[in-house]
């Protein structure tokens, strides 16, 4: 029953991960762009009865995970057995920090936590150091646990071989898209000038 509630909880999660993986790909066309898919993807998930569930759900994600991980200690074995585990410990410990540092920005800092907010990080120093790895391994740890979680699950359908081949792909995709994001946050592909309300949160 928990591994049950933890793939349901976890495919409430991956909606809106996947949503806002697509609104932060927006930023390649510029941040104006951006935040107009933001602000209507925003009219979904920051409803106070979504984004309750959504709170709820990362709480128990992060807990039957680490409980999860705990229990098999010292028995995994295999690269995809391991890396879900370390990937399911980074997320834990992503999204706490993520949803902690919203929730911060939101009700204490009194700003709107938008792209501004996410990435003012990344132009000043020594904090990028912190946030360019900090994104781009949380972005790869959501594609290793997806595709760990897809090489189990299709073990009765899919040839092992195939399925090897389709786990590696999807780590491979989420790499690919964590580079391309920290890129297009770093301003690579388009201007990005952080307002200064931004930017105090650092100096």
């Amino acid at each position: 029953m928990l591994h049950k509630c933890h793939r349901m909880t976890a495919l409430i999660i991956g909606c809106f991960v996947l949503a806002h993986l697509i609104n932060h790909l927006f930023i390649l066309g510029g941040i104006d762009q951006h935040i107009q898919v933001m602000e209507a993807f925003r009219q979904v998930y920051r409803h106070s009865i979504a984004e309750g569930i959504l709170l709820i759900c990362v709480l128990f994600q992060v807990c039957s995970g680490l409980f999860f991980v705990w229990r098999r200690r010292g028995q995994r074995s295999g690269f995809l057995e391991k890396v879900q585990a370390y990937s399911g410990l980074y997320l834990a410990y992503f999204f706490l920090n993520h949803v902690g540092a919203v929730l911060f920005g939101r009700y204490v800092a009194e700003l709107d936590t938008n792209i501004f907010y996410g990435i003012a990080g990344f132009y000043t120093s020594p904090f990028h150091l912190y946030f360019i790895p900090y994104y781009f391994l949380g972005v790869v740890a959501i594609f290793v646990h997806i595709a760990c979680a897809v090489h189990w699950l299709s073990s009765n359908a899919i040839a092992e071989g195939n399925r090897l081949i389709l786990a590696y792909s999807i780590i491979g995709l989420g790499v690919a898209t964590a580079l391309l994001l920290i890129l297009a946050f770093n301003g690579v592909f388009t201007e990005i000038r952080i307002p200064d309300e931004y930017r105090a949160l650092y100096e």
